[in-house]
């Protein structure tokens, strides 16, 4: 099982996002409480119902708290200006995903970005970050027709991956395996998911739709707290790096209702660790209010 480290205080972002200072190792057996999807976003939804933040702060914590990841883990990367892919999807994690590019952009990155989706639906706090991006740079739409030859035969330094985060329940129509670095192409860019690699399950740790295509990180960014997937099934070898970033919810009012957990638990809710466990007769893990991992 691979480290992951938890930034311990939050940064209050004032304008270009700074190095982090404070990370803590925290290894398995540690004790850290693991959120379900339904769990994270009972929080945030909780922390802007009380009025302490707006989505949208939310929101551009997330990309500046990924950018200080990476800078982090690849500190080279800092030194000068390169050239980054970031792959949005059509919810939220696409729009942590545009304001990623517009702090790249910002600190002198050449930057392209691709949308898999429509503009016209993305949710209001995404379509904020989406036209605040357009004011700097342009949008690609991004299928499975355009793929090969518009996104994985480039040559460049980072592909951030915003396509979809813990909601995501489906199998993806993009062959997302393919975004390894193709050494016979030159390339040899660092990979960075945000939330959760896209094509894995965060209640799980499952490839949805029951194949193996997903994305394989280098890194992966987290908020507030890590999810359940990170840390099973495939989530430990898809993820990397796991790394969480304080987006300023430590304090905030809890639900006052519980979320349940999904029938079977939090992997046994999951169709595609169902079948999983028909093969391999896994215990499913359960999950009320977050669950320790020790």
């Amino acid at each position: 099982m691979g480290r992951v480290w938890r930034r311990e205080s939050a940064r209050r972002a004032q304008g270009m996002c700074g190095a982090p200072k404070n990370w803590a190792v925290c290894e398995k057996g540690s004790g850290v409480e693991l959120l379900t999807a339904a769990q994270m976003r009972a929080i945030e939804q909780a922390a802007i119902e009380s009025g302490a933040v707006t989505g949208l702060d939310l929101m551009e914590r997330a990309g500046c708290g990924v950018v200080e990841a990476v800078f982090e883990e690849w500190p080279e990367l800092r030194a000068t200006s390169h050239r980054a892919v970031v792959l949005c999807g059509p919810g939220n994690n696409g729009g942590d995903g545009f304001v990623v590019a517009r702090v790249l952009k910002e600190w002198g990155w050449e930057v392209e970005v691709f949308l898999y989706g429509d503009a016209e639906t993305l949710p209001p706090d995404a379509r904020v970050n989406y036209e605040r991006w357009r004011g700097m740079g342009e949008v690609a739409l991004l299928s499975r027709e355009t793929w090969e030859g518009r996104v994985y035969r480039g040559v460049y330094d980072l592909l951030v991956d915003a396509l979809f985060g813990t909601g995501l329940r489906r199998a993806i129509d993009l062959p997302l395996v393919t975004l390894a670095p193709n050494e016979e192409l030159g390339q040899s860019y660092k990979i960075v998911s945000i939330d959760v690699p896209s094509g894995l399950c965060s209640d799980s740790g499952c490839e949805l739709g029951g194949g193996t295509n997903q994305i394989l990180a280098g890194l992966t960014v987290s908020f507030h707290s890590e999810k359940v997937g990170h840390r099973l099934q495939n989530g430990p070898a898809a993820c990397g790096r796991t790394l969480v970033a304080d987006i300023g919810l430590e304090g905030s009012p809890r639900p006052r209702v519980g979320v349940k957990p999904p029938p079977m638990g939090a992997v046994g809710g999951c169709p595609a660790c169902r079948r999983t466990m028909q093969r391999t007769s896994n215990t499913p893990c359960k999950a009320g209010h977050g669950i320790a991992m020790r």
